[in-house]
Formats: structure tokens, C-alpha cells, sequence
């Protein structure tokens, strides 16, 4: 077999950052050098144990390491009465300001972790073993708030030159979740990923345009129960726990949901799993105002006076990206 990806996952741990964390583990292609966890869909202290939790349904205890990342975003939290301070205080936290789109309980469906998050900061994870590596050897996948990546790459740009590639869930052209103009990664912290999308790394943007053409059905759950292992059990549970939640909110999304970070995942193994992917530049609204968080996607059909800085997706092939789960999920229970 060919090297391993090395890889960094750096997740707000949901119900589909748990997908994508299964995925990257029993994956054999990859090799995980850490998980960092990052406020987000619930506070730190709940993604990280949701994190720890992962591990252990998949058996991946004593192998992968989980690193407990920022509480607070770079900077939108400093003004009293913000968006995102009224979000915070919203006691269930279910990822958006007026709690109407989709329902997460605190913790994931599994056991109390017995293991614990490792004594090093997230960022400090991140400079210790970028510093260390050769020049383009890591990926990092980056499936929540940017808030980790981007206060590692002021502490330390020398780390920039480290990394190989970017995957970020992220951002939307013309598909919004949280806001009516932004998607909940890039509003929760709008200065990291734009700090990020101006760091100069290769990076590959899936927004919620690609990954909301990528729904599995109620159906194909019951193909990934019928697996009959733990982490294959699990996953049925959450995306059928995610479709339960879109049926009720969206109209247009009924009896499927879209497994959004498993996406990225997938994408580094399979890039042709995106489909309409156009290179160009993205910023990210710092304003503070209506569309604060949005992400700016040039599509001008003329030459951009800057330089692309990203691969930005505006599809999926849904078909490809379930038989590519299905088939890790299948080959671990051998």
C-alpha cells in the first residue's frame, strides 16, 4: 500500500462531525495524528467529549489522541449583545440563533468515554507537530469554526509551509443555514476563516451547496445498520437522528439529511466525489452587519483582478459518496 495521508481532523463534534471522524479512523488510507475539537455546534467542553466518544466506538482508544481546542471565536464574541453572544446563551445550543433548525442533544448516543482529552491545547498540538514535519506532508480537515487552525497560524506562520492541503466544510455560495446570508462554520468565527483563506495554503472548500446534494436516504440507513458493528450502528443512529431533524425544519429536504464533514473526508480520498468545482477566490463578510460570516465567492465570469485561493465545490455525487461509507465500513468489520 501506497503511504498513508497524514492527517489532522479539527471538529465542533455533532452528530456529522462524528460521521466524518468514523470515516477518517477506519479509513486505511489515512493516518489521523490527532483530533482537535473547537466550540462550534455545542461548547468545547461537549465537542471534545462527543470526540472522545468516537474513539472509543471505534476501538481507536491508546492509537488517537484528542487535543481540546479554543472556547471562543477570535473576536465576535468581544461585543455585548452580538449575534453570536445571544447564540451562546441559548441553553440548548442547537446551532443557530433562534433554535429552529436542527435539534442536537448535548452528548452523543454512546457511553460515558472512559479515556480523556490529552494535557496540550489544540494549537499547541498543531505547532509541536507541524513544526516537526517536512514541508507539504499534512493535511488537515477542518470540519467546524476555523478558530484553531487560524490562532496557530498567527502564534506561528512557519507552519503554513507544513501543510499540504486545507478541507474545509465550510461557507455557501447560494445554499445559507444559520443566517440568511451565511453558514454556521464561517458565521461562528468569521475572522479565523478568513485569516485562513488568506494564509496562501492549497485548500478545497465544500460548502453546504455541495454537501446538501449529498443527503442518504432513511432507506440506505438501514444498509448501514445491517453492517451490524459498533461504529456502523452509531452511524445509522446519527443520520437517522439528522433525518428526523431535517424532515421537521425543511420542506424541501424530507426522509434524507445531508452528512455535511463526511463529505470533506471523502473528498481528499475521491476529489471526483465534487462535482462543479471552480477555482476562485473567497473572502469571508467581516462587517459585523446583516451579512456578517458570508462567504464572498467570486463567480464573474471575466478575469478576477485576485488570484484564486481556493477549489470551492457546488456539487456532489451522492451515489459515489455513500458507496464510498458504505465500502469503509464494510471493510473494517472483516
Amino acid at each position: 500500500m501506497a503511504d498513508k495521508r497524514k492527517i489532522i481532523m479539527d471538529v465542533d463534534t455533532g452528530t456529522d462531525d462524528a460521521v466524518a471522524l468514523t470515516m477518517a479512523m477506519l479509513s486505511p488510507e489515512f493516518e489521523l495524528l490527532g483530533i482537535c475539537s473547537v466550540n462550534g455546534n455545542l461548547e468545547v467542553k461537549l465537542t471534545t467529549n462527543n470526540s472522545l466518544r468516537v474513539v472509543e466506538a471505534c476501538g481507536k482508544q491508546g492509537q488517537v489522541k484528542v487535543y481540546k481546542g479554543a472556547d471562543l471565536p477570535m473576536a465576535s464574541t468581544l461585543l455585548k449583545n452580538s449575534w453570536h453572544d445571544l447564540y451562546r446563551k441559548n441553553p440548548r445550543r442547537e446551532g443557530t440563533l433562534d433554535s429552529k433548525v436542527e435539534v442536537h442533544t448535548d452528548y452523543l448516543p454512546t457511553p460515558d468515554p472512559v479515556i480523556t482529552e490529552e494535557a496540550e491545547s489544540a494549537v499547541a498540538f498543531y505547532l509541536r507537530t507541524l513544526m516537526a514535519a517536512e514541508d507539504h506532508s499534512i493535511t488537515i480537515v477542518a470540519v467546524g469554526p476555523l478558530t484553531n487552525v487560524a490562532l496557530a497560524m498567527r502564534a506561528d506562520p512557519r507552519i503554513i509551509d507544513k501543510i499540504d492541503e486545507i478541507y474545509i466544510m465550510g461557507g455557501a455560495c447560494e445554499d445559507m443555514n444559520v443566517t440568511p446570508a451565511a453558514e454556521l462554520n464561517f458565521w461562528v468565527d468569521p475572522e479565523a476563516a478568513e485569516v485562513v483563506l488568506q494564509s496562501g495554503c492549497k485548500m478545497t472548500l465544500v460548502p453546504l451547496d455541495a454537501t446538501d446534494k449529498a443527503c442518504i436516504t432513511a432507506e440506505e440507513v438501514e444498509m448501514f445498520r445491517s453492517i451490524g458493528t459498533r461504529p456502523a450502528k452509531l452511524i445509522a443512529d446519527l443520520i437517522s437522528q439528522r433525518i428526523t431533524g431535517y424532515s421537521k425544519t425543511y420542506l424541501d429536504i424530507q426522509g434524507k439529511a445531508p452528512i455535511h464533514d463526511a463529505l470533506a473526508v471523502c473528498a481528499i480520498l475521491h476529489p471526483e466525489v465534487l462535482e462543479d468545482v471552480i477555482e476562485t477566490w473567497v473572502h469571508v463578510d467581516i462587517n459585523r452587519g446583516w451579512a456578517y460570516g458570508q462567504s464572498i465567492v467570486d463567480r464573474r465570469a471575466r478575469v478576477s483582478p485576485e488570484e484564486a485561493n481556493c477549489r470551492f465545490a457546488m456539487g456532489a455525487n451522492r451515489e459515489l459518496f455513500r458507496d464510498w461509507m458504505l465500502g469503509v465500513l464494510r471493510s473494517a468489520a472483516k
